[in-house]
């Protein structure tokens, strides 16, 4: 084959997140990818933005949709046609969506825009198995990619609600806990203050999560998604 030719047609989530050379990349490829909803707002887990995964990782893609519980909803099929989209880079995090205007990395894709990169099929649902990890196994490969990890315990965050509230404005906010898994190694888990079940009591015991890896500046966390805590 002729390698120095530039890619075009579908390739993999691992790849296109391999672009990002800056904190904005343009997509000037003719490219496209394709994977099933892992995450969206159904439990308000995100905020205008999902995260479609395939076999080789996930990656989230920033939408100005108001309930994509409903235009994406989980295990929907995904193609995404990225010429013309961009990749942001916000502390080691890749996001997909517009090329930014003002002071972001990346855009939302806007809403009158989804349809001409975003096909949204549906009919052939497939539920995507997250990956089982253990906190020792965060890499930056894993990064925006679903997964699973057991035999977790909360210890001392257990009781307290999934996100504080500022004590000046009485204001849910964005909030990190700690779980451990049963070799004391500890990962973040970090719940946005949109989420529905920001006040509800973290669990005790021990058990098993399911969200998406997070990474800011050399910290890893992972995301809840689909309310997906079994204790």
């Amino acid at each position: 084959g002729n390698y120095t030719s530039r890619p075009h047609g579908t390739v993999s989530i691992a790849y296109l997140k391999s672009l990002a050379r800056a904190e904005s990349t343009l997509i000037t490829d003719d490219i496209s990818i394709e994977g099933y909803v892992v995450a969206n707002d159904l439990f308000g887990e995100y905020y205008k933005s999902i995260v479609i995964s395939d076999s080789s990782g996930g990656i989230e893609i920033g939408v100005d949709v108001r309930r994509t519980a409903v235009e994406f909803p989980i295990s929907a099929r995904v193609v995404v046609h990225c010429a013309g989209l961009a990749l942001g880079n916000h502390g080691g995090q890749l996001t997909l969506g517009a090329m930014p205007e003002r002071e972001y990395t990346v855009d939302r894709i806007a809403a009158i825009d989804v349809n001409r990169y975003m096909l949204i099929d549906k009919e052939n649902p497939v539920a995507i198995e997250p990956a089982l990890i253990t906190p020792n196994d965060l890499s930056p490969e894993m990064i925006g990619n679903y997964v699973s990890l057991e035999n977790l315990s909360f210890t001392h965050d257990a009781g307290l609600a999934w996100c504080d509230c500022d004590p000046t404005t009485g204001q849910h906010i964005t909030t990190k806990r700690t779980a451990y898994d049963e070799h004391n190694n500890a990962i973040f888990v970090r719940t946005i203050a949109q989420c529905d079940y920001r006040s509800e009591a973290i669990p005790s015991g021990r058990g098993s999560l399911f969200g998406i890896v997070e990474y800011f500046n050399g910290e890893y966390s992972l995301r809840i998604v689909n309310h997906g805590i079994v204790f």
